[in-house]
């Protein structure tokens, strides 16, 4: 509704107004007309002389009579006047509360001058009634009337809107329109726009007001326009349209209130959707003070008022496809709905699909249909679905019709996709310190991922696929699941809770792992020898001992415990100088990390003393290598017990690696010196440090030890002329042997092998084997100290 305002004054005055607009309050199609029934509490009109009444009546009657073929559809009791409003009258008798008010407020010379309107549907009460006086009692306002006297605005008044069938009617359109709008002296210009109109033949077209505070004795510049043709009647003079008339009467006594109706077929065209009403009073300086209250109008309308309604819709387990169970009614109109009236499906706004009407649709009637619409992908799950009848792209109205507002359905509408919203979690636990392999699963969280936010799910657990898809024996309590069958696959059944029959199933995992032990260490004490650099200790010697025989284990050492519950920075060794360290250990099932137990020990170091023995001398046999009686230097040592180690290293370590024949020992590593520990009465008790002895090893040349004959016979005892002490001792010596007669037949060095009684010198006999007899040999050591030796040797056959 539209509305256009100008200034208003009281004469003489500045006023200011405060209003409500008029608006269409319903419409009625088919085979209706209205009448209007009413009267006014003032005892005569009201005016700006001396003379002005100031009495006001608590109650007024009026007699409706309809014919006996005018049905009563509708009746509407307006009632108005003076001051902030009484909103609690009786009509017949019967109390009457206002279901809607209006109110209108004229601020003159620094006061306020309210007036008030108020409605009730009394349909009930008048279709009981029928035809009859009518009677409105209780409004009072008899202690407000007097101070709107001087400047004679004191009215009261009521007034019965029925709207009423009869077959014998065109089809026509009544439009109620309703609000609280006036003029008055300069703010003499008002207009209304009327919409929602469907003109389609102006025969017969009127249009009837509801006005208060008209007088007929004023009238200045009074004049009531529609499309901007003055409208007037024999009771209602073109220059004086409210005058205390009823055109339903032909009463000219109804003071300060007007009831007319004009015929407008001459002012209105067919194919007019609006109408403008326009309303002047008053010149500049005076002028009759106007409320319009409610406006009627008749039109003859042939036009259809399309209506959906969705009755249901069907959705199907998985699927995008909706079928919508749909009625289009054809009600409050005065034409038939055309076959192929447009029809349109909107998802969230977006447009789905298209159909329309099959058949005409009588006024009344309706028809029902189905459809199927496929939903696109980029449509959540859960949408508004809108169905939409005779309205293009623009929102406009494809063919006239009745009411343009009553064209959408609208129903929110759930696909059943049910999607595992995301994928469950393997629960892995680890077993308590029993490790008896039994546990309990709490399923919760895995019960929320799969469902997400989708709305009206649920869900249930089960042990196998078959319970899941028939719904047999549900785990009872998915946050308390006590099993030792594992590892094992827990289903999941997601389902409507309205539809259980629409389903999808998921799995996952449960397992329990054993629980490490961390096996206590003793705290330690390292003796750190006679080294005065820090001891590379390895923590891994620790390993077997934390292990302790349980299956699958892996150790870590850390250097503090949130590193060893983070599982980061883990050592294999600790440099050790006298100092105090505390170790915690992680041992974690190799097959699941996350099942750990965390200990520590603490791990102290000192040193202890070194002394230097004399020396052992033995025989060379070999590259230095010689054979000694380590326990002769204990000749030198206090009485006690003692180890003997090759290394250093060996003699500090917590492991006892020590020399097991210290009475013979061969130096086969070419050590220069050996390290002696002396203990108390435990040899492996490493918290004694103990006292340390260094001897170097010494080697030196000894005699060549030459043998008087030997046999080759290949019997593996003395085949060849070996001399002992000899080879890689003396490694330039130079061996030659010669026949009883003085013949050089065997030269033999270091790289040689030894002599085995064939000739490697000699023209004649040089690879032959010699025959038994004496030989003379000379050896030349090559070493001063020792010289040549020279002597015979029988060789045996």
């Amino acid at each position: 509704m539209k509305n256009i305002y100008f200034s208003l004054c009281l004469s003489l005055v500045s006023l200011a107004v405060f209003a409500q607009d008029i608006e269409l309050y319903t419409q009625f199609n088919g085979h209706y007309d209205y009448t209007a029934i009413g009267n006014t509490l003032n005892d005569a009109e009201n005016n700006e002389t001396q003379s002005t009444s100031c009495t006001i009546l608590t109650s007024a009657s009026a007699s409706l009579s309809l014919l006996p073929t005018q049905n009563i559809t509708a009746a509407y009791l307006y009632w108005a006047g003076s001051g902030t409003g009484d909103f609690s009258v009786k009509l017949n008798n019967q109390s009457i509360t206002a279901d809607r008010t209006f109110a209108y407020t004229l601020n003159s010379s620094g006061q306020s001058f309210p007036f008030f309107a108020a409605f009730t549907d009394v349909t009930t009460q008048v279709t009981t009634t029928g035809n009859g006086t009518y009677t409105l009692s209780d409004l009072d306002l008899t202690s407000v009337i007097p101070t709107y006297c001087y400047n004679a605005t004191n009215f009261a008044g009521w007034s019965i809107i029925i709207i009423y069938e009869d077959a014998s009617l065109p089809l026509n359109q009544v439009s109620v329109y309703d609000g609280l709008q006036g003029v008055h002296a300069t703010v003499n210009n008002l207009q209304i726009v009327l919409d929602n109109l469907n003109v389609v033949d102006n025969i017969g077209a009127k249009i009837g007001f509801l006005a208060w505070e008209g007088d007929e004795g004023l009238a200045i510049n009074e004049t009531l326009r529609i499309n901007g043709n003055i409208l007037s009647t024999p009771l209602n003079p073109a220059n004086n349209a409210f005058n205390g008339t009823n055109s339903y009467t032909g009463m000219s006594n109804l003071y300060n209130m007007d009831l007319d109706v004009y015929d407008i077929e001459n002012n209105i065209n067919i194919g007019d959707t609006s109408a403008i009403i326009e309303l002047t009073s008053g010149d500049g300086i005076n002028g009759d003070f106007i409320m319009i209250n409610n406006v009627v109008t008749v039109l003859n309308s042939e036009v259809p008022n399309p209506s959906p309604i969705i009755n249901a819709v069907i959705t199907d387990c998985g699927s995008r496809d909706i079928l919508v169970d749909y009625t289009i009614t054809n009600n409050n109109c005065t034409g038939i709905l055309p076959a192929g009236t447009q029809i349109d499906f909107y998802a969230n706004t977006s447009w789905v699909g298209q159909t329309s009407t099959q058949n005409d649709i009588p006024i009344d009637g309706s028809e029902t249909y189905t459809y199927t619409l496929n939903i696109p992908q980029n449509i959540p799950d859960s949408f508004t679905l809108e169905l939409i009848v005779n309205k293009d792209l623009n929102g406009n109205s494809i063919i006239p019709e009745a009411n343009e507002d009553d064209n959408i359905a609208v129903k929110n509408v759930a696909l059943k996709i049910l999607k595992i919203a995301e994928t469950p979690v393997d629960i892995i636990q680890c077993d308590d310190s029993s490790n008896d392999g039994i546990s309990s699963y709490n399923f919760t969280e895995n019960y929320h991922l799969v469902l997400g936010n989708q709305t009206s799910l649920d869900a249930s657990f089960y042990t196998s696929l078959n319970d899941a898809e028939n719904e047999n024996n549900p785990i009872p309590d998915y946050t308390d699941y006590l099993t030792n069958n594992l590892p094992q696959v827990i289903y999941i059944r997601i389902y409507d809770e309205a539809d259980p029959s629409c389903y999808r199933i998921t799995s996952f995992m449960i397992d329990l792992y054993y629980q490490p032990t961390a096996t206590p260490i003793p705290d330690q004490h390292i003796c750190l020898g006679i080294s005065e650099t820090p001891l590379a200790y390895s923590l891994a010697i620790n390993k077997q001992q934390i292990i302790d025989n349980q299956p699958d284990i892996a150790v870590r050492f850390f250097q503090n415990q949130t590193d060893a519950e983070a599982n980061l920075n883990h050592i294999q060794e600790v440099m050790l100088d006298e100092q105090s360290l505390t170790i915690y250990y992680r041992v974690e099932n190799n097959l699941h990390p996350a099942c750990y137990a965390i200990a520590s020990f603490k791990l102290s170091s000192y040193r202890g003393t070194l002394t230097t023995l004399p020396p052992l001398t033995t025989c060379n046999e070999g590259k230095k290598i010689g054979t000694y009686k380590l326990t002769e230097i204990e000749n030198y040592l206090p009485e006690g017990n003692y180890l003997y180690f090759e290394t250093k290293a060996l003699a500090v370590s917590q492991f006892i690696v020590n020399i097991t024949n210290p009475e013979s020992y061969t130096n086969t590593k070419k050590l220069d010196e050996i390290y002696i520990r002396s203990y108390e009465n435990d040899p492996t008790n490493i918290d004694y440090c103990g006292e340390f002895y260094k001897v170097s090893l010494i080697t030196e040349k000894c005699p060549p030890r030459i043998p008087q004959g030997f046999s080759p016979n290949a019997d593996g005892i003395n085949d060849t002329f070996f001399i002992s002490g000899l080879y890689d001792i003396f490694e330039d010596f130079h061996l030659k042997i010669f026949s009883r007669y003085g013949t050089l037949i065997y030269e033999g060095w270091n790289h040689t092998q030894a002599w085995d009684g064939t000739s490697n010198r000699g023209l004649l006999n040089q690879g032959e084997e010699l025959p038994t007899g004496t030989y003379f040999y000379v050896l030349d050591t090559k070493d001063a100290k020792f010289g040549t030796y020279k002597g015979w040797v029988y060789l045996n056959r």
